[in-house]
């Protein structure tokens, strides 16, 4: 993801649609439909001059990056991802705010908000371990898990 995600800013649904070019062949048909509600959702609610949906791609898939700008830098909030090897997935929140949040780091960020949200992602059964992170497939996780996740989001990261 670029230093500053405004310099490659998107339009979120274009970013959507193109990640959807990867996305649904991996999906089973069955799933694809309630994939997409899933994400318009959390692309609908991530609005404001301090968000970016930004897409990236790689050999391994499509990332569906939301940054946030905490403290004076742009911070990856959590990403969607699609490979074809692990299917679709949010990971989330940021791996790295540890070392953002590191006392020496010049410009420093506010691990909190960031860490409330692992916390409260980390209580759902569904979430997997992912490092610093956790991760939620599609396939295994109820559409109210993900609803109260993107509540916990708004709630941790403000509306």
């Amino acid at each position: 993801m670029p230093l500053d995600p405004l310099e490659q800013r998107t339009d979120p649904q274009e970013a959507l649609e193109e990640f959807w070019g990867v996305a649904f062949p991996i999906l089973a048909r069955q799933e694809r439909e309630r994939a997409s509600a899933i994400l318009e959702a959390w692309v609908a609610a991530w609005k404001g001059k301090q968000r970016v949906v930004n897409l990236t791609r790689s050999n391994h898939g499509a990332f569906l990056h939301f940054a946030q700008f905490m403290d004076g830098a742009w911070v990856q909030a959590f990403t969607f991802i699609a490979s074809r090897k692990e299917g679709v997935s949010l990971r989330g929140p940021d791996p790295d705010r540890l070392r953002r949040a590191h006392k020496l780091r010049r410009h420093r960020v506010d691990s909190g908000p960031l860490d409330k949200l692992y916390e409260a992602w980390s209580a759902h059964p569904e979430a997997r371990d992912a490092g610093h992170a956790v991760e939620f497939f599609i396939h295994e996780t109820p559409d109210e898990t993900w609803e109260a996740c993107l509540t916990e989001t708004l709630q941790c990261l403000g509306s």
